[in-house]
């Protein structure tokens, strides 16, 4: 069968370059065609490149945001999230040794990993409450220090969810983009089967050979016997074990 609008990017890319290798074949090797009819494989090469480039130029778009600006968002995640970690159990040390006891528990929880061990995403929020809490002790040397740099590392931490959120509506529109590209390949193959079907009706299998037979995938399988499909999605994993970056 040929490619569906439902491929993969990577099938309609070789289905595209098979085609158009097979076009250029043709209008090359096949000593049996006329002038007019060479001429029709070459313009009908020429429209599939076209396609193709369009289809590779949104695949390399979008995989370049994914491995160039997803994966170091979410890279600054990770790394501001055992930063942001890192100073809270500094705080509460540095605390301890230069305030009451009483007032290091109005401040900070009994067991830290309340707030280390947080989905990473509340985690910038329970540290700016913290703060909050850390203006209603006595002042004491280096208190003005240490809430600039709890407030920093809180900062930083939420500005790159932040970011990764943006960038991840970026990744969808780069999406969107491919998608529309792989429904216009396939598109563009049906309508050369026909036009090539008509100009050699009686050459069925010499036509087929100008095309990559792609497989049904279980999920068109699925579609056609009228059974329910599953997709699987790799969404953001907020606990502390740490998630993939979105794709």
């Amino acid at each position: 069968m040929l490619a569906p609008p439902d491929s993969t990017a990577q099938t309609m890319i070789f289905a595209l370059s098979h085609t158009i290798g097979a076009l250029d074949s043709a209008a090359e090797m096949d000593v049996d065609r006329n002038e007019e009819e060479r001429a029709f494989f070459v313009a009908q090469r020429s429209e599939i490149e076209a396609i193709f480039e369009d289809v590779f130029t949104k695949q390399q778009n979008l995989f370049r945001h994914v491995l160039l600006i997803a994966t170091r968002l979410q890279s600054r995640i990770e790394i501001g999230d055992a930063v942001l970690d890192r100073g809270v159990r500094a705080g509460k040390q540095r605390s301890k040794l230069e305030i009451e006891t009483k007032d290091v528990d109005h401040v900070f929880p009994s067991d830290i990993s309340d707030i280390v061990d947080a989905e990473r995403q509340v985690e910038p929020d329970l540290v700016m409450q913290l703060i909050d809490r850390l203006g209603h002790v006595p002042d004491f040397p280096g208190k003005a220090a240490l809430v600039a740099d709890l407030q920093g590392r809180a900062s930083r931490q939420d500005q790159s969810f932040k970011d990764r959120a943006a960038a991840g509506r970026v990744e969808g529109s780069l999406d969107a983009l491919l998608e529309q590209a792989i429904v216009a390949g396939s598109d563009g193959l049906y309508r050369l089967e026909k036009r090539l079907l008509e100009r050699f009706p009686r050459e069925k299998v010499y036509v087929r050979a100008f095309f990559m037979d792609v497989k049904p995938t279980k999920r068109a399988a699925a579609k056609s016997s009228g059974g329910g499909t599953s997709t699987g999605g790799g969404g953001e994993t907020t606990d502390k074990g740490g998630g993939s970056p979105p794709a």
